[in-house]
């Protein structure tokens, strides 16, 4: 007679085969229930990143996502708890294009996921999508938005992880002046909301400070000619030229201008360009002069660490500025969410503007606006192939 699976030679409670069968239910049954509860002691926590990671800005963008990606690791590993469920933190980059419309769109996919942060970079897209994001109710993390507007919305979701236009073109133009003794100069911006400002606020400080403006012109930010503007300024002999907008564009028309045999000052603020790659795409060429909002690299604390553990995971040295930032603002992040032991936007945001926080560049803290509270900026030359610091000054 055939017997049924799992049948006993005896049914007395104490039989060895008796005891079997109870282990292998019990067994069995624990292979599918502790695995659900494992899982079940840990939540999913989502930030978002909008960035570059197409056409020319593709390299910073990567860069920046990166760092973020760093910082992603590391919350990890510290195995942060809310009510007793352990963090496993995700980072979910969206290609922005540098573009307002698909930055829009980006942005309505990412407030699907479900996050507990978003992180932007340019100013064109940061304050395109601010008011979807304040609508969401989470906090808005900026890592390179120049553009005093970004935090003067009227939201109290914003945040930007470095000094605006307002204090750094004001600050360069007051330098230009007074320091390095230029009297005639001639501004172009690249018509984004960033370029206009920052050339608006360098234009500002310099007139200001004493120095007169020769002209002030205006190109599209996908152009590489610049031939008409930089004809007029070779005639009208200024000391220097400002350019309003990216390292990238700024390379293409130092490049045409000496061609055109323009000799003459270029300066440029806040858009990364004080970096190997810059003077590679520009030969070498000095008499350039960028200030950025960010401070000396190798005095900062945690930058080999950071540098080396970089270089291990994404075998590439080239590290944009942006890229520390977005760091700082997925640790910070992952800190308020610690400090406040929840991860209700909401209380993150009170969080955010509430603590100081421990980053790369030190002290991290905001101001009621959502503006970085003593911001550094650093003018640097161009000089024999690298960068010199020449100035550091704070912002206010």
């Amino acid at each position: 007679m055939n017997r049924p699976f799992l049948s006993f030679h005896s049914t007395h409670p104490r039989s060895s085969e008796w005891r079997l069968g109870v282990f292998l239910l019990l067994f069995g049954f624990g292979l599918s229930v502790f695995p659900v509860q494992a899982l079940a002691q840990e939540s999913k926590v989502f930030i978002g990143f909008l960035a570059p990671l197409s056409g020319s800005n593709q390299a910073r963008g990567v860069s920046m996502t990166n760092g973020a990606q760093l910082a992603i690791d590391e919350l990890n590993k510290k195995a942060i708890r809310v009510n007793n469920l352990k963090l496993v933190f995700e980072l979910v980059p969206q290609d922005d294009r540098f573009d307002a419309n698909a930055g829009k769109l980006a942005t309505d996919y990412l407030l699907k996921r479900n996050l507990a942060a978003l992180v932007c970079h340019s100013s064109t897209v940061c304050i395109a999508t601010a008011e979807q994001v304040q609508a969401a109710g989470i906090p808005y993390i900026s890592v390179g938005a120049t553009n005093h507007k970004f935090t003067q919305l009227g939201y109290d979701n914003t945040f930007r992880m470095f000094g605006h236009s307002e204090q750094g073109g004001i600050l360069f133009g007051q330098y230009v002046y007074g320091d390095l003794k230029v009297d005639r100069m001639a501004v172009i911006d690249d018509k984004t909301p960033s370029g206009m400002t920052m050339a608006d606020q360098f234009s500002e400080g310099f007139t200001k400070a004493g120095g007169l403006l020769l002209g002030r012109y205006s190109v599209s930010d996908k152009t590489s000619d610049f031939n008409q503007a930089l004809a007029d300024i070779k005639e009208s002999r200024a000391d220097a030229i400002f350019w309003g907008g990216t390292h990238l564009q700024a390379a293409k028309m130092i490049v045409s201008a000496r061609r055109l045999g323009v000799k003459t000052r270029f300066l440029n603020a806040m858009n990364g360009m004080n970096n190997q790659n810059f003077l590679a795409q520009v030969n070498g060429a000095g008499n350039i002069f960028t200030l950025e909002s960010d401070q000396q690299r190798d005095k900062l604390p945690g930058w080999k660490n950071f540098e080396k553990n970089y270089v291990a995971r994404f075998s590439s040295s080239y590290i944009d500025v942006s890229s520390l930032r977005a760091y700082d603002a997925v640790q910070m992040a992952g800190e308020a969410i610690r400090l406040s032991n929840s991860v209700d936007p909401r209380k993150l945001i009170d969080t955010l503007h509430a603590e100081k926080f421990k980053g790369l560049s030190g002290v991290i803290s905001f101001d009621r606006d959502g503006n970085l509270n003593d911001p550094v900026f650093t003018v640097y030359e161009a000089q024999g192939g690298g960068w010199k610091i020449v100035k550091v000054v704070k912002g206010h």
